[in-house]
């Protein structure tokens, strides 16, 4: 590997397992002797996966306030601040799950304006099972089926990912699937949690050569209208109980109920997520669809008094809306375990339009 670092982009829609990918390519790199730091990316601060990966001890830098093509300053010093301080072989950036055109928004003006700093590999966009047949059926929002059909559309790689969730049979018949309606890019397929795929991916993506897969028909109106659709909510809680939990169960429990709130009021899940910590661990739980069994990923040793909880919400709602609703449902715990709670932060809004700092696209 050159002395340069490496630039892995790990791209795709909301839910899409990103996070959870990086950290497992982060254990991998490691395993080699390579040193890996990551980068996340939120319109807001308080993002669940920048904690998640500094837990797990991944050297994690975080652009909030902005997506990296609207910031690519931002991006640029948080390269540079991972350079300095983690030394890294290979940085694995994800950009937010709502973005799209980040080929010609960030990839491309990062090959040319700081090849002297990083090596940029192929791009990555990750598809969760689900959410590729959510994407056909009729009832799809427009909003989420136009940034997700443009996201594969700039995709060297499309990664299937949770493949631990389907049958042999239907994993094949996915990734087949997948390929046929998007001949212009690799499909491969891997389970973080089970470790299937990754040493596949991760070689086709250093020995692969970049595409040129940058969005020639991209309407930024529409673009920008697709990503107001959602509200957005970032937010702080902690919890006390008069006896102790098991924080699993209360992650479980709270993500569930959050998904069971929005259902009531009609909106769509584009992501669900919170991380749980307290004094014997930590654990992050997650789903995009109500009704499926949160995703639990950590560990607490023994049962906990208190859990300080950081909430990352994406739905097709309004802010008030998802205020509202975390609002109900700590209170719910709260009634339910006979517990104290304290929101202390919460941040709620819709993306404002894009406006990227350069686009390379000639």
């Amino acid at each position: 590997m050159s002395k340069k670092p490496r630039m892995f982009f790990v791209g795709g829609f909301l839910g899409a397992g990103k996070t959870t990918a990086i950290q497992a390519l982060a254990k991998i790199f490691a395993q080699q002797g390579l040193k890996a730091a990551a980068i996340t990316n939120d319109q807001a601060t308080g993002l669940v996966d920048t904690l998640f990966l500094a837990n797990a001890g991944v050297p994690a830098e975080e652009v909030a306030g902005s997506c990296f093509c609207c910031n690519f300053t931002g991006l640029a010093g948080a390269i540079q601040h991972s350079i300095s301080t983690a030394a890294p072989d290979v940085i694995l950036a994800e950009p937010v799950g709502s973005c799209t055109d980040i080929v010609a928004t960030v990839i491309r003006p990062m090959r040319a304006l700081m090849k002297d700093k990083v090596d940029v590999l192929a791009y990555s966009v990750l598809v969760e099972p689900e959410r590729w047949v959510e994407m056909a059926e009729p009832g799809a929002p427009w909003s989420m089926k136009y940034l997700f059909d443009k996201q594969l559309q700039e995709a060297d790689f499309i990664v299937i990912t949770k493949l631990d969730t389907l049958t042999k049979e239907r994993a094949q018949e996915l990734l087949q699937e997948v390929a046929r309606q998007n001949p212009g890019s690799q499909v491969v397929g891997i389970s973080s949690l089970q470790g299937e795929g990754l040493e596949n991916w991760r070689n086709l993506v250093q020995s692969t050569p970049p595409g040129e897969h940058w969005l020639k028909d991209i309407d930024y109106r529409k673009y920008a209208e697709a990503e107001a659709e959602m509200g957005w909510l970032n937010g702080m809680a902690t919890l006390t109980f008069p006896a102790p939990v098991e924080g699993k169960d209360i992650s479980a429990s709270l993500v569930a109920g959050f998904a069971k709130a929005i259902d009531k009021r009609h909106g769509k899940i584009g992501h669900m997520k919170l991380l749980a910590v307290g004094s014997t661990g930590s654990a992050k739980a997650g789903l995009t669809h109500v009704g499926e069994k949160p995703e639990i990923e950590g560990t607490f040793i023994a049962p906990v008094s208190q859990l300080q909880v950081t909430i990352n919400m994406r739905a097709t709602l309004s802010p008030g809306d998802l205020a509202a609703i975390v609002y109900e449902v700590i209170t719910q715990a709260k009634e339910t375990h006979k517990a104290e709670a304290d929101i202390s932060a919460l941040n709620t809004f819709r993306p404002g339009e894009p406006r990227p700092t350069h686009r390379y696209a000639a």
